[in-house]
């Protein structure tokens, strides 16, 4: 696939106007030139919030007379029904007015569907069993504008209903008593594309505000914010000025159970940015609706009782890895249809009898952007006789479009251009994957040119501190407001770190010799070390580092030709043997790199591969845990002398190794609530990944632990061994001493090589 780079506004100069509303800052000028923003006082309101005129409550029609029917059933002591949605959306906006309606009345009930028995929206059944319960009002949030029937029958039943929703407004309005919904606005109204939960947020300011409390709205903020992000809505307008506002209630919020969840987000670090919420936060509060019930993150978000928020946030996280490992499995399965059967076809119809319905759409996202081509992903019901399945498409091709075509094979769908949602019957499969790939095969080509926009050309060597806080400080960033695109010429590849899930941890440099960290998510199966390249990417920083160094994003990369250049020209310093004694003395302005137990190691101030930054000499007083690891460090310290010095050794006997295994092991439990990471566990073990994974599983297979691991993200959960797991002890414990005694021997190599040989790994 062939990559064309296109500059946005290339050549264009920036009006005096449009600087003077940026305060002179280019940079800012030119993003939001580039983003559509280009006339100077809706600039000023974007950078300043003093020029923003907010929303009022008020201007959403009927919302006087929702407080009104709210207020009479308090004052009555009425049984009110909040009705949700399983998603972060439904669960935020379910707590926002839950929680602000206990402020006044004990009378308070809630309810979010089950995605698999009760499916989207309002169910009949339900509206039944809560007349049942004596519910008078139901308050539906994120759902309820499409339930016609359920509502019609709320109202035969005697109950009334304020909706409250988000959802385009169909042709046939429910019967609801209040209807407040952002797109009854007019269309240039600033507030028309806000989430389900920011349209809770205003109900509830104009029901506190009506009782003389108005100010305690800002409580509900930081459940604003997490909506606001996680259901990916424009930012511009009333929901930038929400988010703005919003973040900062978010990353220090009171609230006990999203506190914890986002402590265990952060891991070591602090969750501080929009990227945190989407793919940390927001896919484990839509793991439990996906995996389970969206109950438990309500119920998290309501909590009080922190020994019960603990045990709720474990288990979110827990059905979070459940979640990414079907996800995983469903979309290697999917590939594997892909490369087999499917791989000449411009639109992907994929059938697995099993996959999870929960997951399917996430996982159809995925074979989208790996193809650049439509995907329905597709699975059977526990009838066995109804297909349910879920679409993704890239921006050329219009899938709900291409699903109306042939809606007479279906039994029902809906969506928008790039998603949809369908259900067929079994035996319209055949004849339905027939006409959609006919149909996308006449009308489509799929090009094999993606022309990708970036906002201007920027070297690696000019990015620093200050360039990347002027970035952040344009934001929030997200739907509409993406984060500035880069794009530099002409970056060697100098270090390359590739994951077992094909990632790749780099160091680059340019032309001018500056050198940065960068991650490529999901690359190539081979090394890109001493290649070329001209590169697409993002600013950000390393979470995984403790000094939160900065790191490139990289989306794309074009190969160039090649040039060869050495990574290191200094001297290296033998001075294995001679003991750590005086090596600070010896030392004094050099960094000195150490991965192993801190009790192992006296020194004041050490480093890791995680913390190293770049400096003029480099003393190991451990070893590098392998060689890609060894030029990793040497690529971003750019030293001129390295000191070889291993005067403190890991232990990779088999059971010294187990033993400070244990160790860890014990210290996460009581200090950590039994939650570690793999990353963290291998650096104090001075060991590959790979080897830690081996021995936790010895370590189950013997009865003495059990955990659960996410394979993504690395981190796991230990607990208390319940007897022998009844796998092949043997074969597992063969498998570990192996690996520790290739360790062995590598570690006799590093200590007994001339120097010529590291000069060799550093080419």
């Amino acid at each position: 696939m062939e990559v064309k780079i296109n500059i946005l506004n290339r050549g264009i100069k920036l009006s005096k106007q449009i600087l003077d509303a940026c305060g002179g800052d280019r940079l800012a000028g030119r993003i939001l030139y580039n983003r559509g923003f280009k006339d100077p006082r809706t600039i000023r309101q974007m950078l300043c919030e003093g020029f923003y005129q907010p929303t009022r409550p008020e201007e959403f029609p009927d919302m006087e007379k929702a407080v009104r029917r709210i207020n009479k059933a308090i004052d009555k002591g009425e049984k009110i029904c909040v009705y949700g949605d399983y998603d972060v959306d439904g669960v935020t906006g379910v707590v926002t007015i839950v929680e602000c309606l206990n402020t006044f009345t004990d009378s308070v009930i809630y309810h979010v569907p089950d995605r698999f028995t009760e499916g989207y929206g309002m169910n009949e059944n339900v509206v039944r069993k809560l007349k049942q319960r004596r519910v008078s009002l139901i308050i539906t949030c994120d759902c309820g504008i499409s339930n016609v029937k359920e509502i019609t029958i709320a109202k035969e039943l005697g109950m009334d209903v304020i909706l409250t929703d988000h959802h385009s407004v169909p042709d046939e309005l429910p019967p609801a008593d209040v209807i407040l919904n952002p797109k009854l606005l007019d269309k240039e109204h600033r507030a028309r594309n806000i989430c389900g939960c920011a349209m809770a947020y205003f109900l509830c300011m104009a029901l506190l505000e009506s009782r003389g409390i108005g100010e305690r709205a800002f409580e509900f903020l930081d459940l604003v914010a997490l909506s606001t992000v996680a259901d990916v809505v424009s930012l511009s307008d009333e929901n930038r000025h929400l988010l703005k506002k919003a973040l900062p209630v978010l990353f220090n919020t009171e609230r006990l159970g999203l506190r914890m969840l986002l402590d265990l987000v952060g891991g070591n670090g602090k969750v501080d940015n929009e990227e945190d919420i989407a793919f940390g936060v927001a896919p484990r509060i839509n793991a439990a609706g996906r995996m389970k019930t969206a109950c438990i993150p309500v119920e998290l978000f309501l909590c009080k009782e922190e020994s019960k928020a603990r045990d709720m946030v474990k288990e979110i996280d827990l059905l979070n890895m459940e979640r990414k490992k079907v996800q995983q499995e469903i979309i290697e399965q999917a590939n594997e249809l892909v490369e087999t059967q499917k791989k000449n076809k411009t639109v992907l119809v994929l059938f697995g009898e099993h996959w999870h319905h929960g997951i399917i759409g996430i996982a159809a996202g995925r074979i989208c952007e790996v193809y650049k081509k439509p995907a329905i992903l597709l699975s059977a019901k526990g009838d066995g006789d109804t297909l349910v399945g879920s679409a993704r498409s890239i921006e050329e091709i219009d899938i709900y479009k291409l699903l109306d075509e042939c809606s007479d094979k279906l039994a029902k769908f809906g969506g928008h251009p790039q998603a949809a949602g369908l259900s067929l019957d079994r035996k319209n499969l055949e004849d339905f994957t027939s006409k959609i790939e006919s149909i996308a095969e006449s009308r489509y080509h799929i090009k094999d040119i993606i022309t990708v926009n970036v906002d201007m050309e920027f070297p690696i060597s000019d990015i620093t501190d200050d360039f990347y806080e002027r970035i952040r400080a344009l934001g929030p960033y997200g739907e509409g407001f993406e984060a500035p695109c880069l794009y530099a010429r002409d970056v060697r590849v100098i270090s390359d770190r590739r994951t077992e899930k094909d990632h790749h941890i780099m160091v680059l440099e340019d032309a001018a010799g500056g050198r940065i960290s960068a991650v490529k998510w999901f690359g190539p199966a081979k090394s890109l070390e001493k290649k070329n390249f001209d590169i697409v990417y993002k600013v950000g920083r390393n979470k995984y580092n403790k000094e939160m160094n900065l790191q490139l994003i990289i989306e794309y990369m074009i190969e160039g030709s090649q040039k060869p250049k050495r990574m290191f020209d200094g001297n290296i310093v033998d001075e294995r043997g001679a003991g750590i004694g005086n090596i600070e003395k010896r030392y004094p302005g050099a960094q000195l790199f150490y991965e192993g137990p801190k009790s192992m190691c006296k020194l004041n101030s050490t480093v890791d591969r995680y913390s190293i930054k770049e400096c003029r000499e480099i003393v190991f007083v451990s070893p590098p845990v392998n060689t890609a690891i060894f030029r990793e460090i040497i690529a971003l310290a750019n030293p001129v002398t390295i000191v070889l010095n291993f005067s403190i050794l890991p232990d990779y006997a088999l059971e010294g190794f187990i033993l400070s295994l244990l160790g860890i092991i014990k210290h996460v439990i009581k200090h950590q609530d039994g939650r570690g990471s793999i990353r963290e566990i291998s650096l104090k073990l001075c060991a590959e990944e790979s080897i830690v994974r081996a021995a936790l599983k010895f370590l189950k297979g013997s009865g003495m632990i059990d955990y659960s691991l996410s394979k993504d993200d690395q981190s796991l959960f230990i607990f208390k061994g319940e007897g022998p797991s009844g796998e092949n002890l043997f074969a597992i414990k063969q498998n570990l001493s192996n690996a520790l005694m290739e360790k062995k021997a590598y570690l006799q190599f590093i200590l007994d090589a001339k120097l010529e040989r590291f000069i060799e790994y550093l080419k």
